[in-house]
């Protein structure tokens, strides 16, 4: 059975390391004394930074929200349609924008990019503090521009109370 488990370093000077999460501390509890577990282990992600870049792309969100939507023609065809706003998509653009894609492949030939995942266990710190600041970029030219008063000091001011008042 696999079970996620995140443990930390106790401060003592021998090394030990302590469950972090009642359920970490639930799972290391059912254990019998001297039995061993293995697994991976990495050092994990700074979840604080994880809610700031998802509180970034929610502020541009929801002033993108705001503008006015017009009708674009569909790729290859005639028909009009006028984009509805969704919040993950537009998450997935700005990655996208921003240079953190795959691209794949269709039976077809054709190829299309998808922004890659930011979860934990695909991504590491130092990759995603670049996807912070390239997306903060791409936002800053699309939607929070200079010519609508924001500055990246202010956003970023913004995201950072934000992220400490949730």
């Amino acid at each position: 059975m696999a079970v996620a488990l995140q443990l930390v370093r106790s401060y003592q000077p021998q090394p030990i390391l302590l469950p972090v999460s009642a359920n970490d501390e639930a799972f290391v509890l059912k254990l019998k004394p001297g039995q061993m577990i293995s697994g991976e282990f990495r050092k994990a992600r700074n979840a604080l930074f994880h809610r700031k870049f998802m509180k970034l792309c929610r502020i541009a969100y929801d002033v993108f929200e705001q503008l006015p939507q017009a009708p674009v023609r569909m790729a290859g065809s005639n028909q009009w349609v006028t984009p509805q706003p969704d919040f993950n998509e537009f998450r997935y653009w700005a990655m996208v924008k921003a240079g953190f894609y795959d691209v794949v492949g269709y039976p077809d030939g054709r190829v299309r990019v998808r922004a890659k995942s930011v979860s934990f266990v695909n991504m590491e710190q130092v990759e995603f503090e670049k996807v912070y600041s390239a997306v903060l970029d791409v936002v800053l030219r699309y939607v929070l521009s200079p010519q609508r008063g924001w500055s990246r000091e202010q956003v970023d001011q913004l995201v950072d109370r934000l992220v400490n008042f949730d």
